[in-house]
């Protein structure tokens, strides 16, 4: 029977049998602190620290615990082996017993709803996570001051464990709508736990809304960002690689043109090309006139180096001497190119530069631009970090990209070549 029951405010089942909420002040708070460590020693200086939290302690503070204790024992019905209260020089102790205290009830079925999960049974789970649930009747401890904010913290996670579990016996039962809702509340209760995220983003690609899990994928890491700077971790990373999983092409990306054009009197440039495209998210921008060979020279050194990037190599013309191509649509074919299906596709173009980014970052690929109008055409689509790389080609003589190298192609002579490293 449950006598203790903290699992919201603090209630008690008296001497007389009747459940309710013992007199507020002092010795409420001394109770709180007792059932905070049930069966524990607590220490009379922790005690006094507890009751008097804001204030420095009376002089008579021991004395006035003691007269505390007094209204205790009076209201607690007596324990099987003896006081409810036990006492001894410098602590008390209050004494529980199996299934006196709702926490401990609420801990006993979680743990049997995880065994009942673990074994293939949600419908067992999901009778014992209904009946912990129905334990809580609001903030553990609510309406007393306690010190301990650890011991709130934890009945506050097995709250969370025990609808988590919830969701997963929804789940397990077919009952994915009622699972999706489960999840959406507890990510706006606690909306950094990128478990929870990851969680959400799979029962929404089982329900077959594979772009509402993009949307809910792309808020949880706009949400991590911008409250702890961070990325997304391996377990949302993996269930957001479950949902457009399915749609990665069978092979990776080969899209280099044929070497057609002679490289006589480059090979200078062509070994400073290959030299540049190492290290760290490597970027190396050709320059020249129409006709210098920027082309040529660009595919052959990708072809030269295709090894070192087996994840795909991107050749991308931007028709920047004629209409180039707006960076939304470049970034939808490098997408689809990765095998994100069209419904997975951000619409915003941000959104669609952090994705094409954030997957450069596990792979090694390799991409041309060629014939880019100007720097802010192809500044998006670079690596930022990892092992992938880029080749740029334009005609703009002054273009250029913070990091990179760049090799200019005169015009004129074969051999006037300038390699130069941009600040």
């Amino acid at each position: 029977m449950v006598l203790f029951q903290v699992l919201g405010p603090l209630e008690v089942r008296g001497r007389d049998g009747v459940t309710g909420r013992p007199a507020g002040g002092k010795p409420a708070t001394v109770l709180a602190a007792l059932l905070m460590q049930p069966n524990a020693w607590v220490a009379v200086d922790r005690l006094i620290e507890n009751t008097w939290p804001e204030q420095a302690a009376p002089a008579s503070a021991e004395a006035n615990l003691k007269t505390y204790m007094w209204q205790l024992r009076r209201l607690l019905p007596e324990h099987d082996d003896g006081p409810r209260i036990e006492g001894r020089a410098g602590a008390y102790r209050l004494h529980v017993g199996p299934g006196e205290l709702d926490a401990d009830c609420a801990a006993a079925l979680a743990e049997d709803a995880a065994r009942a999960l673990a074994e293939g049974t949600p419908g067992t789970a999901l009778t014992l996570v209904e009946q912990g649930l129905r334990l809580w009747r609001g903030r553990p401890f609510e309406g007393v001051d306690v010190l301990a904010d650890d011991a709130v913290e934890r009945l506050d996670e097995l709250h969370r464990q025990l609808r988590e579990s919830l969701a997963d016996a929804q789940l397990g039962l077919g009952r994915t709508a009622d699972a999706v809702a489960t999840l959406q509340a507890l990510t706006a209760d606690d909306p950094l736990r990128e478990d929870v995220w990851a969680r959400l983003i799979r029962a929404q690609h089982e329900m077959g809304r594979p772009a509402q899990a993009l949307a809910t994928f792309h808020r949880a890491r706009r949400l991590l960002a911008a409250e702890l700077g961070v990325r997304p971790g391996p377990e949302l990373r993996k269930a957001f690689q479950a949902v457009h999983g399915s749609g990665a092409p069978d092979r990776p990306r080969r899209e280099l043109p044929r070497t057609v054009e002679p490289l006589g009197g480059r090979e200078r440039e062509f070994a400073a090309l290959g030299r540049a495209l190492t290290g760290c998210a490597p970027a190396v921008v050709v320059t020249g006139a129409a006709g210098a060979g920027k082309t040529a020279l660009a595919v052959a050194a990708a072809h030269r180096i295709s090894e070192r990037f087996p994840d795909g190599q991107f050749f991308v013309d931007l028709h920047g001497g004629s209409r180039p191509l707006a960076i939304a649509a470049v970034l939808e074919r490098l997408l689809r190119g990765l095998g994100f299906p069209p419904a997975l596709i951000p619409s915003d173009v941000d959104e669609r530069a952090a994705l094409w980014r954030s997957e450069l970052a596990g792979r090694r690929v390799l991409v041309v631009f060629d014939d880019a109008a100007a720097r802010g055409q192809v500044a998006a689509l670079l690596p930022a970090t990892g092992r992938s790389a880029a080749i740029v080609t334009t005609r703009a003589r002054d273009f250029s990209l913070a990091g990179a190298t760049t090799v200019h192609l005169g015009p004129e002579r074969a051999s006037a070549r300038q390699l130069e490293r941009v600040a």
